[in-house]
């Protein structure tokens, strides 16, 4: 049933296991580790990590094995929100914390090619990337036709970074070519794959 977890992923990861996915939560106070064969949990045992809000500042060797993890395969899915969202007041929000993986780290400087802008707006974006064959827009589940945004901050993408960095779902009003005001961004790293989104909403079920 969708109350079998509790917290506001509940239903996305119910939804996956419906549909033939095994899913695991990360306890708070595990460690986020690849290429650890002592830890039951180490990234290497997964396809796919998704991480919804930070709000603690992610170590060196976290943003290691993060980054490690894409590079040799693994999918992962970046979760942001708005600016100004320090939901235990330690001084850093989500945006902060993403962009601080992004810029400082032992492998490259913005290795996928996004960071989060430092903005709180609402609005249900129609702006979609006009991609056929993109399997993000056009999947298993249907043709993405709009997304709502309930407080969440834009991305701004650096093909020089990363070629292969791509907004599918832009602001409204913006160029759905642009690599500014970007909503939803994908892109390849390495023998993996990213999928960034800039508000916490949209995959939220509400019990969080």
């Amino acid at each position: 049933t969708e109350t079998y977890w509790n917290g506001a992923l509940s239903n996305w990861a119910i939804d996956l296991v419906k549909l033939g996915y095994e899913v695991e939560s990360l306890p708070y106070n595990d460690s986020i580790t690849y290429g650890n064969t002592n830890h039951p949990l180490d990234l290497s045992n997964y396809k796919v990590f998704i991480i919804d809000e930070p709000n603690i500042l992610f170590s060196a060797s976290q943003k290691d094995a993060l980054i490690s993890f894409v590079q040799n395969g693994g999918g992962l899915f970046i979760i942001s929100d708005h600016d100004i969202s320090d939901r235990n007041g330690d001084g850093y929000d989500s945006p902060y914390i993403w962009n601080d993986l992004f810029m400082n780290n032992t492998f490259q400087s913005n290795p996928f090619g996004i960071t989060f802008d430092l903005q709180n707006f609402s609005q249900t974006s129609t702006n979609i990337a006009n991609l056929p064959g993109d399997s993000c827009l056009h999947g298993v589940a249907g043709d993405v036709a709009a997304m709502q945004y309930n407080n969440g901050t834009s991305m701004s993408l650096d093909v020089i970074a990363n070629p292969s960095v791509r907004g599918l779902i832009y602001k409204n009003g913006a160029s759905n070519t642009g690599n500014t005001q970007v909503l939803f961004a994908r892109a390849i790293y390495g023998n993996g794959k990213v999928c960034s989104l800039g508000d916490s909403s949209p995959s939220d079920d509400g019990t969080g």
